[in-house]
């Protein structure tokens, strides 16, 4: 994913659906920023799902979304700003988010973790059932 060196630190960008996907969103950033239009019935858990992706990549996160329930969030998952477009009238949200990026566990081991859990399960039960009854 490209990443553009900018005055506020190293900005990078997904769009809507693509926030969802994990390998999507793995890159050194600063600040992510994903623009959406989603509808109403899904709008919220869509906004809420990238908070993950925030902190295991160590950035801020701004999800505008022209339509629905935009957020911000920092570098921990802390909700910065929101708003819901589909019970206010004001259609603004302003936040201020943290322009430094932290380097996370995450960005040192990937999916390393969640393939040995599923490794040392096989490994227990291979042992499980080769001990002798």
């Amino acid at each position: 994913m490209p990443v553009a060196d900018a005055p506020y630190g190293r900005i990078a960008d997904v769009i809507r659906y693509d926030a969802d996907f994990p390998a999507m969103m793995r890159t050194r950033a600063d600040i992510m920023l994903v623009p959406s239009h989603d509808w109403r019935e899904y709008g919220a858990a869509h906004t809420e799902k990238p908070s993950l992706r925030a902190v295991e990549g160590g950035y801020s996160l701004v999800r505008q979304d022209a339509e629905g329930v935009p957020a911000a969030y920092d570098d921990e998952g802390h909700v910065l700003a929101s708003t819901d477009y589909f019970t206010t009238e004001r259609q603004t949200m302003v936040a201020y988010v943290p322009v430094h990026g932290v380097t996370t566990v995450y960005d040192r081991i990937g999916d390393t973790f969640a393939w040995l859990c599923p490794a040392g399960v096989l490994a227990l039960t291979v042992t499980a059932l080769a001990r002798p009854r």
